[in-house]
């Protein structure tokens, strides 16, 4: 009786290890899968990335173009925009010196709105 008990004991041993085996060399396979998905991803993900840069660029050289031949200057504008935006930074920075608790809250509130939006 004590023989048979250990037999069983050993059997079922031996097939929770097969099992345990089976489990392990299953999720390696799946890892080897996803790893090879993910790297077909990137893939194409910097393919879509090139082609979209593409796309944008010659869509700026054909509004500059277009934009030109009706008279526009682009460089121009291009500095003025940049003017702009130097003071605007300039304008933030100083509000941000002289309030930053309000300005700590509103970025908080604009990081609230944006993770509402995004949740959505």
């Amino acid at each position: 009786m004590a023989n048979t008990t250990t037999s069983a004991k050993r059997q079922a041993a031996a097939s929770a290890q097969r099992v345990k085996d089976e489990v392990v060399a299953g999720a390696e396979d799946i890892a080897g899968e996803a790893r090879s998905a993910a790297t077909k991803v990137k893939r194409e993900a910097g393919a879509i990335e090139e082609s979209l840069t593409r796309g944008a660029e010659d869509l700026v050289a054909t509004v500059g173009e277009k934009l030109r031949s009706v008279g526009v200057d682009t460089d121009r504008m291009a500095d003025v925009a940049k003017e702009q935006a130097t003071e605007l930074q300039r304008l933030i920075e100083e509000e941000i010196r002289e309030r930053p608790l309000r300005a700590l809250g509103l970025a908080a509130a604009v990081g609230l709105f944006v993770g509402f939006l995004s949740a959505r």
